[in-house]
């Protein structure tokens, strides 16, 4: 068994999320603010699972359960879009509204992606817990961001 020390780097990123979380919040409202803090939650499983990847692969066992939380959100994030929740700071694209169909099936990609990440990781072999979790980024959480969401600033 690894010392407890190896999992400072693990809590660290995840401290770190969740204070940048609450930071970039405290305008929205409702379910902006909802949905905000649920893509934040799942921006804490990844880099939980980047650092459980490349850093700790001894511990490939705690990914299944950060990858099933991204998948349950995934579920979810049809319904934290309605119509009318266009208002800043909302960073959806009209697209969300325009293309609710392709808008859904994106959500499902991702959940599905998500799951199979899970089930990967399960397997405990961390060469394609990897290629999942690049397909997870690639083809999930980036695909429907290329599509549906704005462009964060560059600087």
């Amino acid at each position: 068994m690894r010392p407890r020390h190896m999992l400072l780097p693990l809590l660290a990123a995840v401290a770190l999320t969740a204070t940048a979380a609450l930071a970039a919040d405290k305008d929205a409202k409702g379910v902006v603010a909802v949905r905000q803090n649920v893509m934040d939650a799942n921006a804490g499983h990844i880099t939980a699972i980047k650092v459980i990847l490349t850093e700790l692969p001894d511990r490939i066992g705690l990914v299944p359960a950060q990858a099933q939380a991204i998948a349950d959100d995934a579920a979810a994030v049809p319904e934290l879009f309605p119509k009318g929740s266009d208002q800043p700071p909302s960073n959806a694209l009209p697209a969300v509204w325009e293309k609710p169909d392709e808008f859904r099936a994106a959500a499902r990609k991702a959940q599905e992606l998500a799951r199979k990440l899970a089930e990967t990781a399960q397997g405990g072999d961390a060469k394609a817990t990897l290629a999942a979790f690049g397909a997870l980024g690639k083809e999930g959480c980036g695909g429907c961001h290329e599509t549906f969401r704005k462009k964060p600033p560059q600087g």
